[in-house]
């Protein structure tokens, strides 16, 4: 028989929220990471909705319900975690339908992915670990409020009182995922932000890596991102848009104009994911009575991507620059992930612009969306002495 033992780990992200787990296979007795998936789909929307009559939606269902009701949802919630610190004071993102902090959705987050792993297995897990950015180095603020809203989630599961919390760099986890020995430098272009970290590996054995932040180096943060991104095409699309809708859409408070935002910014969002592949796609434009009566589209082709992302992918390859140069670390290989790496080109202009070889282009696994949080899951596996 294998070890009943299961860990989870999860990835509270700006954009998305991933879950991985690790336990072992009574077949053959190997340590087994796999994804977790909720609502069908092993990325969970990083959306909470609260209703009127207490309910809290996470994940799909609350950005389902947010296009009809987008007040009540809150989305972005883990760029205020950074400052948070699970206590009384930290401010509330929103008030209506009830008090909401950033706690409270990464709580939402987590819970979602807790709830529907320990739901199918029955048990609770030995450990779960919770990713952080690597910049988050006041003990005091982002990681405190992130064992907060573990610890609350956990209390949503039988015998979560039980379990083992624990945190882990999200850096050190896409390294553990890629594997090998040696420093590497990860930028991870997420959706808040990029973040340049450099860490060292160790293999112990063939089938375990470790990895540790370099000492005295601290990671450099980059205000280019997924978010930020979507933001740029969403006002070049109300650019070529009707003026008079652009004009109610950016400038008006009402109901229908900010429905017609959130429509038309998750439009965005999804046709970007196809613009990395299709080369152009057509963007629905909002009905909205009077101004824009009758359905419409604003074609954005990867011409229009270059002029906007270029200046931005240049800071991304100047910090890794001045990272490496500063730590005197040579050039290491370059583990390039998160959303925006996706696109087209994104990966090879930064190795030619750094001049670091890219870490992973053989192995899609360490750089797909879940890549980091299964590393986790295999950290924490070792914590628990799964296998062993």
């Amino acid at each position: 028989m294998g070890d009943p033992r299961w860990v989870l780990a999860v990835d509270h992200g700006t954009s998305t929220t991933t879950g991985a787990t690790a336990d072992v296979d009574p077949a053959d007795g190997w340590t087994r990471v796999a994804a977790v998936r909720v609502d069908g789909d092993a990325t969970v929307p990083s959306v909470v909705l609260s209703r009127t009559d207490g309910t809290v939606l996470a994940g799909r269902p609350a950005l389902d319900a947010a296009h009809a009701d987008p007040q009540a949802a809150v989305l972005r919630g883990r760029s205020y975690l950074a400052a948070a610190t699970g206590g009384p004071d930290d401010p509330l993102l929103a008030t209506w339908p009830r008090p909401t902090t950033a706690v409270n959705v990464a709580t939402a987050l987590v819970a979602r992915v807790l709830q529907a792993e320990a739901g199918r297995r029955g048990t609770p897990p030995a450990v779960l670990t919770l990713l952080h950015p690597a910049s988050w180095t006041d003990p005091d603020t982002g990681p405190a409020a992130l064992l907060v809203a573990g610890r609350s989630a956990l209390g949503a599961i039988a015998d979560g009182g039980d379990v083992e919390l624990a945190l882990l760099a999200a850096p050190e986890a896409a390294a553990i995922r890629l594997g090998g020995s040696g420093p590497v430098v990860v930028a991870d272009l997420g959706g808040g932000g990029t973040e340049v970290a450099l860490v060292d590996r160790e293999a112990p054995d063939p089938a375990t890596t470790t990895a540790t932040l370099r000492a005295g180096v601290p990671a450099r943060t980059v205000d280019v991102g997924a978010e930020s991104l979507d933001d740029a095409l969403t006002q070049l699309v109300l650019d070529r848009a009707p003026a008079a809708l652009a004009e109610r859409i950016r400038f008006s408070s009402d109901v229908e104009a900010h429905r017609a935002w959130f429509w038309l910014r998750r439009g965005v969002h999804d046709a970007k994911t196809r613009l990395g592949t299709e080369g152009s796609v057509d963007v629905d434009v909002p009905v909205l009575a009077p101004e824009h009566p009758a359905p419409g589209v604003v074609r954005l082709t990867h011409a229009d991507l270059g002029p906007m992302f270029a200046p931005a992918l240049e800071q991304v390859g100047a910090a890794v620059v001045g990272l490496l140069d500063d730590a005197d670390a040579g050039r290491p290989p370059l583990l390039v992930r998160g959303g925006v790496a996706a696109l087209p080109g994104i990966r090879d202009w930064l190795a030619a612009r750094t001049g670091c070889a890219l870490a992973g282009a053989d192995d899609p696994g360490a750089t797909a969306p879940n890549g980091q949080v299964c590393g986790a899951a295999a950290w924490a596996a070792g914590r628990a002495g799964l296998g062993g």
